[in-house]
């Protein structure tokens, strides 16, 4: 059997409930749950194996942009339009506290391993380390070297690293205070890492998938076929990394093997543009996100 015919391509749910266009889905760490957010203003927690909405999340002030959970799913952050990083629990959908500083809308956030801090992307060029054991609602740290919005972060062990419409990805060492920068040429708006840890995908507004080597920023590959021109749109690998998948703004998820570049698979998954791609852990199996108002679950 071709390793094609394991990719997640038949729909399994769809998620309704979010009026307007959901900005994002993401599985949990274990991939048992699913939290989305969106332009209604809420962050829903779903069993998307079921396809059960469990709670709806209502503080933001305008739309969600992105929703990150901690690897014990008791907490998670989101951010929007309303400029702040909001920290919430889970069981009792209380916001624990609220991270202001930013001096614009906020498109991602990302915990890092230990789940101790969140670093948020944002419309004022800047990545900002807040600290979610201290109970300061400053950051701990600015990275304000970017020259155009920040519109997507990774974090690593040691790591920080930003993808920017100013072309480039940013990488910043924790532990020496050294940045490297990969420019790319072309507006990036969404990176995602392998599950390797050795390379980085960015997503670019010329309908280009670019895999760059993490230590060294060499170009290893490009990945075309869908289109990325205005829309923040994400892309992500496979959990065994043989596949790279990405949403197009005409509802089509594109799946490209890792090494050759090939279009391997692409099929209908929405009626408008595909916002979120989010691939489970451990299973063949996908969530993807669209203008078009719905959350989708893929599997084989």
């Amino acid at each position: 059997m071709s390793a094609t015919a394991e990719l997640p391509t038949k729909e399994a749910h769809v998620l309704k409930g979010h009026e307007g266009a959901v900005l994002a889905a993401r599985f949990n760490g274990d991939g048992n749950y699913a939290l989305t957010c969106g332009k209604d203003r809420t962050i829903r927690l779903w069993n998307p194996h079921r396809g059960i909405l469990i709670k709806t999340y209502k503080s933001h002030g305008r739309e969600v942009r992105d929703v990150h959970v901690t690897s014990d799913n008791a907490k998670f952050c989101s951010c929007g339009g309303d400029r702040q990083v909001y920290y919430w629990d889970v069981s009792t959908g209380r916001v624990i506290r609220k991270f202001r500083g930013h001096d614009g809308e906020v498109n991602a956030v990302k915990f890092n391993d230990s789940s101790s801090v969140v670093v948020s992307a944002g419309f004022d060029r800047s990545l900002r380390v807040w600290d979610c054991r201290s109970h300061s609602v400053e950051p701990v740290q600015i990275i304000d070297t970017f020259l155009d919005t920040v519109m997507s972060v990774v974090l690593t062990k040691t790591e920080i690293i930003g993808g920017s419409v100013d072309g480039t990805v940013r990488t910043f060492d924790m532990r020496i205070g050294r940045e490297m920068s990969d420019n790319l040429g072309q507006p990036v708006n969404c990176i995602s890492i392998s599950n390797d840890g050795n390379c980085v995908l960015a997503g670019c507004l010329d309908s280009t998938l670019r895999l760059l080597d993490r230590t060294t920023g060499e170009l290893l590959q490009v990945y075309k076929g869908h289109i990325s021109k205005s829309f923040k749109t994400d892309c992500c690998l496979t959990n065994s990394d043989a596949h790279v998948i990405g949403g197009s703004e005409d509802g089509l998820i594109f799946f490209w093997d890792l090494v050759d570049a090939k279009v391997v698979s692409k099929f209908r998954a929405h009626d408008l543009v595909v916002t979120s791609v989010s691939y489970h852990p451990k299973e063949d199996c996908m969530l993807t996100s669209s203008v078009d108002g719905t959350v989708r679950v893929w599997k084989n």
